[in-house]
Order: structure tokens, then sequence, then C-alpha cells
């Protein structure tokens, strides 16, 4: 009966997809029409090279007292965000897309979920706000790939700390000794941010920022998950088991599989 109703998951894939490129050739010309493409890139940038040049990360008016968060203007990641933002005043700025998404799109193929999980994930394509946070050049494609990355390795879900509204997906593969070590290692490269760090809270506090203001794309944020749990490779492993897996990593809980 499965194998029957493939060619509907199929079709119906490839519809929402269709219409997930339309909606995004449709908000291209929106976004370029305001020269918006890649404004958010533009401002991480912005960033980086004030502090490289000044030194200033957080700005005076928002350690000084409470402040309305201005798009552009006030940012709130912390400090070891620079190791994202810096590197890219010198690298090719295409890949500040090609990398997040090469590695999404590998997780959700090394995943293999089944046909009727392939119109669920096309849907995600398809919500607005994914193909708009990414013509954006929004760090929410590096979030997604900090996710996908940790249900297919592990570690590199300790990334998800670059939005702390989000750090419980950093549960993925918390029982790996790989994340542990990524975790260590990431901590240790914060230290030259100490005062920084010292002023983040001070940041965050003052601004009338509220705990949910990065869940607006969780489902993008989801994808490589729902990849995962529906995923071919998971056999006659009770969901349960397969889903708790994610905890070392949806990589070690694939090689349980295949050595049984």
């Amino acid at each position: 009966m499965r194998r029957n109703l493939r060619p509907l998951w199929v079709g119906l894939t490839i519809v929402i997809l269709a219409l997930a490129a339309i909606e995004t050739v449709l908000l291209d010309r929106i976004i370029d029409g305001q020269a918006a493409i890649g404004t958010d890139l533009h401002y991480y940038q912005s960033v980086a090279q004030r502090w490289v040049d000044t030194g200033v990360y957080y700005t005076e008016h928002q350690l000084a007292g409470p402040y309305v968060i201005q798009t552009q203007v006030d940012n709130l990641y912390p400090p070891h965000a620079l190791y994202l933002f810096v590197p890219f005043l010198f690298l090719p700025t295409v890949l500040w897309w090609v990398i997040p998404l090469g590695v999404i799109g590998y997780v959700v193929w090394w995943c293999r979920p089944v046909a009727w999980m392939w119109p669920v994930l096309a849907l995600i394509v398809l919500f607005p706000k994914t193909p708009g946070q990414i013509l954006f050049g929004n760090t929410d494609m590096w979030i997604a790939a900090a996710i996908a990355g940790g249900v297919r390795w592990a570690w590199p879900s300790v990334f998800l700390t670059l939005k702390p509204s989000l750090g419980f997906f950093a549960l993925i593969g918390i029982r790996s000794r790989s994340w542990w070590i990524a975790a260590a290692v990431l901590a240790l490269a914060s230290l030259p941010f100490l005062s920084l760090w010292l002023d983040y809270p001070t940041a965050t506090r003052n601004s009338n920022a509220t705990f949910w203001y990065s869940f607006g794309n969780l489902p993008f944020f989801v994808l490589p998950i729902l990849a995962f749990l529906g995923s071919s490779r998971r056999g006659d492993t009770p969901i349960q088991t397969w889903a708790a897996g994610l905890l070392r990593g949806g990589g070690w809980a694939a090689r349980q599989k295949e050595t049984r």
C-alpha cells in the first residue's frame, strides 16, 4: 500500500516545490526592489568591521540603559559570533549561502527520508519565512545548518549558542564525546572576548527582546530533525528509540542500526 502511494507523495512534492520556486522568485523581486538582498549579511559585516576598527561590539546606548531594538542597528549576538562574522570580511560572499545550505542539503540527503516525508519537508521550503530569510542572508541559515550538523555529527550543535533562545536544540548530540570536546574548544575560544561577555548580559537585559524572538522560523530549524525522524534508515527501530538517538547524534543512531 505504501509503495502504491509513492507516486502521490512524489507528485505532491513536485507541486509544492514548484510553488516554492515561484514564491522565491516573487520574493526575490520584492526584496531586490528594496535593495535588500543579502542585507543581513552586510549588517553582520558592518558589526565585524566596527569591532576590528574600534573594539566596539555592543554600542554605547545598548549598555547605557533600556532601549527598543532597531533592526540593522542593535546587535544582540553573543561575542563568539565574531568567529562567524569576521571571516566574511575576507571570504567570498557566496560562501555565506553555499556552506550552510550545502550542509542542510547533504544531511537531508543522508537521512534518506521516506516518501511520505518529502511533502512535509517541501512545505517547510514553501513557508515564506524560509526563502525570505535566505534571501536576506540571515543567520537562520547557519542555525539550521548547526542543527543539521548536530543530527549528522553531533558536535556542530554547540554552535546553537549563537542564538541562546534556541539553545535547547543544542541538546542534539549532547551525549556524544565530540559534543563535549567542541563545547570545551568553543569555551576556550571565547576567553579572548571575556570583556564582551561581561557586557553581553547588560546589552540583552536593557533591550526589549523577548525570549521567543527567534522562534519565527522554527519550521526551517526543525527541517533536518524531521528528515531524520522520517529516515528510511530507521527500519523497524521504534520511533522513540530512534528519536532518543539524537542525543548522541543521528549518525551514531544510524551506525547502531546498521551494526545490528
